[in-house]
């Protein structure tokens, strides 16, 4: 029998509303809607998806820097 209980596939991540992220340091937001194209990062990209050695065009502060904000 399966359970729906806490198992979120591929879909539900798809599906998963856009999320904002802000840096703790210097206060600037990425916004996964409109991700960074000047900087190669399109229009959709997940937070998760950045990569991992990108840093905040604002500050150099790195992604373990920032933290979801709701908006």
């Amino acid at each position: 029998m399966a359970s729906s209980h806490g198992s979120e596939g591929p879909a539900a991540a798809a599906d998963a509303p856009f999320r904002v992220w802000q840096c703790v340091l210097c206060g600037w937001i990425y916004d996964e809607a409109e991700g960074l194209p000047d900087e190669g990062i399109p229009a959709g990209t997940r937070w998760a998806d950045v990569p991992a050695d990108w840093i905040c065009p604002a500050c150099s502060a790195t992604k373990a820097d920032f933290e979801m904000v709701e908006l």
